[in-house]
Protein backbone atom coordinates (compact mmCIF):
# COMPACT_ATOMS: atom_id res chain seq x y z
CA UNK A 1 0.00 0.00 0.00
CA UNK A 2 0.97 3.33 -0.33
CA UNK A 3 0.29 6.76 0.45
CA UNK A 4 0.63 9.82 -1.26
CA UNK A 5 -0.04 13.50 0.26
CA UNK A 6 -1.28 16.54 -2.31
CA UNK A 7 -1.01 19.87 -1.73
CA UNK A 8 -3.95 21.95 -2.40
CA UNK A 9 -6.18 19.28 -3.78
CA UNK A 10 -9.86 19.04 -2.39
CA UNK A 11 -12.70 16.33 -2.72
CA UNK A 12 -12.98 16.91 -6.37
CA UNK A 13 -10.08 16.04 -7.80
CA UNK A 14 -9.61 13.01 -5.09
CA UNK A 15 -12.81 11.33 -5.91
CA UNK A 16 -12.43 11.81 -9.18
CA UNK A 17 -8.56 9.85 -8.71
CA UNK A 18 -10.45 7.71 -6.63
CA UNK A 19 -12.85 6.30 -9.14
CA UNK A 20 -10.53 6.55 -11.53
CA UNK A 21 -8.05 3.84 -9.80
CA UNK A 22 -10.95 1.60 -9.10
CA UNK A 23 -11.06 1.02 -12.68
CA UNK A 24 -8.19 -1.03 -12.57
CA UNK A 25 -9.06 -4.49 -11.80
CA UNK A 26 -5.59 -4.75 -9.98
CA UNK A 27 -6.50 -2.11 -7.33
CA UNK A 28 -7.88 -3.65 -3.78
CA UNK A 29 -8.43 -0.46 -2.09
CA UNK A 30 -8.31 3.27 -3.06
CA UNK A 31 -9.54 5.88 -1.15
CA UNK A 32 -8.52 9.31 0.66
CA UNK A 33 -8.76 11.49 3.89
CA UNK A 34 -8.35 15.16 4.28
CA UNK A 35 -7.81 15.80 8.11
CA UNK A 36 -9.36 19.20 8.23
CA UNK A 37 -10.83 20.93 5.52
CA UNK A 38 -8.94 24.11 5.98
CA UNK A 39 -5.61 22.37 5.53
CA UNK A 40 -6.48 21.01 2.15
CA UNK A 41 -3.86 18.41 1.98
CA UNK A 42 -5.50 15.15 1.20
CA UNK A 43 -3.35 11.54 1.19
CA UNK A 44 -4.80 9.42 -0.94
CA UNK A 45 -3.85 5.58 -0.39
CA UNK A 46 -3.92 3.28 -2.80
CA UNK A 47 -3.66 -1.05 -1.84
CA UNK A 48 -3.06 -3.54 -5.33
CA UNK A 49 -2.38 -6.95 -6.36
CA UNK A 50 -0.33 -8.29 -9.02
CA UNK A 51 1.48 -4.99 -10.23
CA UNK A 52 2.98 -1.88 -7.69
CA UNK A 53 1.12 0.52 -6.75
CA UNK A 54 2.83 3.42 -7.99
CA UNK A 55 2.50 2.38 -11.45
CA UNK A 56 -1.11 2.29 -11.15
CA UNK A 57 -1.18 5.76 -9.70
CA UNK A 58 0.87 7.12 -12.35
CA UNK A 59 -1.44 5.43 -15.24
CA UNK A 60 -4.50 6.60 -13.03
CA UNK A 61 -3.36 10.08 -13.30
CA UNK A 62 -2.26 10.32 -16.74
CA UNK A 63 -5.75 8.85 -17.51
CA UNK A 64 -7.08 11.80 -15.48
CA UNK A 65 -5.27 14.16 -17.29
CA UNK A 66 -6.58 12.43 -20.84
CA UNK A 67 -9.81 13.02 -19.55
CA UNK A 68 -9.87 16.47 -18.92
CA UNK A 69 -7.89 17.26 -21.99
CA UNK A 70 -10.69 15.69 -23.78
CA UNK A 71 -13.67 17.52 -22.12
CA UNK A 72 -11.83 20.64 -22.56
CA UNK A 73 -11.36 20.40 -26.15
CA UNK A 74 -15.29 19.13 -26.26
CA UNK A 75 -16.07 22.05 -24.51
CA UNK A 76 -14.40 24.55 -26.64
CA UNK A 77 -15.46 23.20 -29.82
CA UNK A 78 -18.99 23.06 -28.33
CA UNK A 79 -18.42 26.71 -26.96
CA UNK A 80 -16.66 27.75 -30.73
CA UNK A 81 -19.98 26.42 -32.48
CA UNK A 82 -22.43 28.33 -29.79
CA UNK A 83 -20.83 31.26 -30.69
CA UNK A 84 -20.84 32.05 -34.66
CA UNK A 85 -21.33 35.65 -34.97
Amino acid sequence: MIKVEFQEEGHGFCNLLRKTLLEEPSVEFAGYTIDHPLLAHPVVSLKTKRRQANVVLREGLEKMLARTEEFRKKFNQAVSDYNVD
